[in-house]
């Protein structure tokens, strides 16, 4: 399953962006999308969504109780712009950079 959902994550590589405005639909649209897919569980999809989108997983997971991919996307609707980036993973530094 491991294997699996990093080739998911990979295929998508050239479509990851940081999640602001329009960008949340696209995050809604590609759950719906990974949904389709009958072996993956809606925790799989969560991980996922918040992999590629550079969403931080843990926090958002302490704010909704739930890893649901679809209460993902229903929570970053209701937020303002300002606060999305609140939830945003940040990339740790490469050691030796």
């Amino acid at each position: 399953m491991t294997s699996q959902i990093t080739d998911l994550i990979i295929v998508y590589q050239t479509e990851i962006s940081y999640p602001e405005g329009d960008d949340i639909h696209l995050i809604e649209g590609r759950v719906w999308e990974l949904d389709q897919n009958l072996e993956l569980t809606t925790e799989d999809i969560f991980e996922i969504v918040c992999q590629e989108y550079h969403l931080n997983a843990e926090l958002i997971e302490k704010e909704l109780n739930c890893k649901c991919p679809f209460a993902l996307t229903g929570f970053l609707m209701e937020l303002e712009r300002t606060e999305v980036s609140y939830y945003l993973k940040i990339e740790e530094m490469v050691e030796g950079e």
